[in-house]
């Protein structure tokens, strides 16, 4: 008989676990047992960190989901073998090529030229967690523009809570995703297309100052108390126990915190409001595809890897995705509505109502950027010690000596059309 041929998989445990991921891995082995082959999945919270010296050896998993690893330096360095010919073929429960499944903008992040170098495994959006219950008590509604947050953000504060929470320990990560959500509503897609065109002066651009200031003052006068020195889950859990009344985060909270989220917390979401008179599209959200997969070259068995990220994200698999880990498929329409918990119903609710996503990828880019400059900018912004224009200047700053390094490699960037998605210039 020939040799079983053992499929390394390895996961980030972060948010949504692995324990769906696991019992994929499960079904998978026992669909294929003739074959003769066997995936073998693990997770850690530390997989980045354990699986970078094995890259570096040419000893990496097959394939492989943490987005923390700095992937556009692996794909200049031709370490990640591309999707293309994967795409091209039907995933389960599907009838088309599985490239052709994905909802708008899911396959940006990571495409250079015509190949998909790292797929989502999940839909990402960023948007405003509420209590519906807490809201429903006293009266409160969700705000439809700028100037009705700020007045409820004054009645929450009035009332004893804390309007808003930030996972402050990491700005790098939710400063900026929140900022980045407030440059589209003052400057409209223009100021995110400058931002990936990598223009040198984007973050110094009017727009984008401007977003600077107004997520100051909603920072320095509304945000928790301490909130700058939580974790995400310390932040989350004022949240959840009625401490803050609103949070900034991507779709995973719910499923973050579901252990102690008290039974009758009635988690919501409600989109950016937009902001009056200013040029972006309030129908437009922040989103992009998350938990991303990818295949080292160095891996021992790329047929299986790409056989296995197509049985995860696919039809067949996204119903059980949302009813067991509260995940949207990245699929176009693939997650039922009753697969999924009134919190990501909600969710569903602003993706339905919505005329597209943007986001940007320069984050994703320069990983040295986001963690020295960007980060410290951020959190400096929030706390009220640097000017929105200081900030714009060590944003672009930071941008400049990041392109000057010799190894590093941009790729082609693709820019938004605002008139096909509802922005007049």
């Amino acid at each position: 008989d020939d040799p079983e041929r053992v499929v390394e998989v390895a996961i980030f445990e972060g948010g949504y676990g692995i324990g769906w991921h696991k019992k994929m891995a499960e079904q998978f082995n026992a669909e294929n047992a003739s074959r003769g082959i066997r995936v073998e999945l693990w997770g850690d919270p530390r997989t980045a960190e354990i699986i970078k010296p094995r890259l570096l050896r040419g000893n990496p998993p097959d394939l492989i989901l943490d987005e923390r690893l700095p992937l556009w330096l692996l794909i200049a360095s031709d370490k990640l073998a591309p999707f293309t010919d994967a795409l091209k073929v039907p995933a389960p429960g599907g009838d088309r090529p599985w490239g052709e499944l994905f909802d708008q903008g899911m396959l940006d992040m990571f495409k250079s030229g015509d190949d998909i170098y790292a797929l989502p495994a999940a839909y990402g959006a960023w948007v405003v967690w509420y209590d519906a219950k807490l809201f429903r008590d006293r009266g409160w509604t969700p705000p439809k523009t700028w100037a009705e947050f700020l007045t409820l953000s004054d009645t929450i504060k009035a009332a004893g809570i804390a309007p808003w929470t930030l996972q402050g320990k990491y700005p790098y990560f939710y400063g900026w995703n929140t900022y980045v959500a407030m440059v589209q509503r003052v400057g409209g897609l223009a100021a995110i297309n400058r931002i990936n065109a990598l223009d040198p002066q984007a973050f110094s651009h009017p727009d984008a100052v401007e977003a600077a200031r107004l997520l100051q003052e909603l920072a320095t006068k509304h945000l928790q108390r301490g909130a700058m020195a939580m974790t995400h889950t310390e932040s989350q859990l004022q949240f959840v126990q009625g401490n803050a009344a609103m949070i900034f985060c991507g779709l995973w909270l719910e499923n973050e915190m579901k252990n102690t989220t008290p039974p009758d917390f009635e988690m919501r979401a409600f989109t950016l409001p937009a902001i009056e008179g200013a040029k972006g599209n309030p129908r437009l959200f922040h989103g992009q595809g998350m938990e991303y997969l990818f295949v080292p070259r160095d891996g021992k068995n790329h047929d299986i890897a790409f056989e296995f990220a197509r049985y995860l994200v696919s039809p067949k698999a996204a119903p059980d995705m949302g009813r067991s880990i509260g995940v949207i498929s990245p699929l176009e329409g693939a997650t039922p509505r009753d697969s999924v918990s009134k919190a990501q119903q909600s969710a569903l609710d602003i993706i339905d109502a919505s005329q597209g996503l943007f986001n940007v990828r320069v984050y994703m880019l320069f990983p040295a950027w986001r963690t020295q400059v960007m980060g410290a900018a951020i959190a400096e912004l929030l706390r009220g010690e640097i000017t929105p224009e200081e900030f714009g200047r060590k944003m672009d700053a930071g941008i400049a000596v990041a392109l000057a390094d010799p190894d590093v490699v941009v790729p082609p960037f693709q820019p938004y059309d605002p008139a096909a998605l509802g922005e007049t210039p």
